[in-house]
């Protein structure tokens, strides 16, 4: 459940991203009751996760229906590829599905954990994926025919609680639940650094643009800046006390726009834009909660759900 709380209060950051306008992209009706959506990097189709726990997928502008998945299987966590032609589904079972995103064909099911699966991502040329079971190792995927385990990237204890792969692919750093985090060569898989200077969990990573630094913000309530080469620290911003962080997104090379929500859970939550050079910050203001947001072809798109009817909007 505290995986599902981040992610959906994820989507609430994408209402505070620079709002000096926007415009109608598409209109669709829910076929559910929903917890949130996930958008496909090339904005033409939209997953719908229900409270009921099955998932549709949908067309966009259009919202036809592609593609049930029923409640009965379990589908749980979902991903897109980078140019948004494969759609990977993980199930609480342990299995995973990849198929084509378009033509709503079942494609290649096979168990790829020993329970419900967590966390999803494809590498940015599509050829392996990421599977993070609950309270589990990683497993890397090279999606083949049939599909091949190429690695097993453990924890001390737990699983998974962010990744975040740089600009070139070639290093993949992932945060555990025992508050380590560990760099990993992604052509052979051996673990290259880890940062053991954290305390409390990570739950959000990114790497800047030029791939020389990596952001790590979690139950620590402030953004610490590491070395990509090196995993040491580099320096770390004033803490937003009383808060943790569930969400980071460069904007720029400087800015980093940080979602955070109260411990206690009786604070809304609020967001900040980090000036990075700086270490000073400015408020950001809220608008319409979305329950979904990306990046589309450089846009910002944001979804915002009114009587089961969901408005998609790019801002400007």
């Amino acid at each position: 459940m505290m995986r599902r709380l981040i992610c959906s209060m994820w989507l609430l950051f994408w209402a505070v991203v620079g709002v000096a306008g926007s415009k109608p992209v598409a209109q669709v009706q829910l076929p559910c009751k929903a917890w949130n959506q996930v958008l496909s990097p090339d904005g033409s189709q939209l997953v719908v996760r229900c409270r009921d726990s099955s998932m549709h997928v949908l067309s966009l502008p259009e919202g036809k229906a592609l593609r049930t998945i029923s409640a009965e299987k379990k589908p749980y966590a979902v991903a897109y590829s980078a140019d948004g032609q494969r759609l990977a589904v993980g199930f609480h079972d342990g299995t995973v599905e990849v198929s084509a995103a378009k033509g709503g064909v079942v494609g290649k099911q096979w168990k790829a954990g020993p329970r419900r699966i967590d966390a999803l991502a494809f590498s940015h040329d599509g050829r392996t994926l990421l599977v993070g079971p609950a309270d589990e190792a990683v497993r890397i995927w090279e999606l083949g025919d049939p599909p091949k385990l190429l690695a097993t990237l453990p924890f001390e204890f737990g699983g998974i609680s962010a990744s975040a792969l740089s600009p070139d692919g070639k290093t993949l750093v992932i945060a555990g639940n025992d508050t380590v985090l560990r760099w990993y060569n992604t052509a052979t898989w051996e673990r290259t650094h880890e940062s053991r200077d954290f305390l409390l969990e990570t739950f959000a990573l990114t790497f800047t643009p030029d791939g020389t630094q990596v952001l790590a913000g979690g139950a620590d309530a402030r953004i610490t800046v590491l070395d990509a080469a090196t995993a040491k620290q580099v320096k770390q911003l004033p803490k937003d006390t009383g808060s943790y962080i569930v969400g980071l997104e460069l904007l720029g090379d400087d800015n980093a726009a940080t979602l955070y929500l109260d411990d206690a859970g009786e604070k809304p939550p609020h967001a900040v834009v980090w000036d990075l050079a700086s270490a000073k910050s400015s408020p950001m203001g809220n608008g319409a909660v979305p329950t979904c947001g990306g990046k589309v072809s450089g846009k910002l798109w944001v979804c915002t759900a009114e009587d089961n009817k969901l408005t998609v909007a790019e801002w400007e």
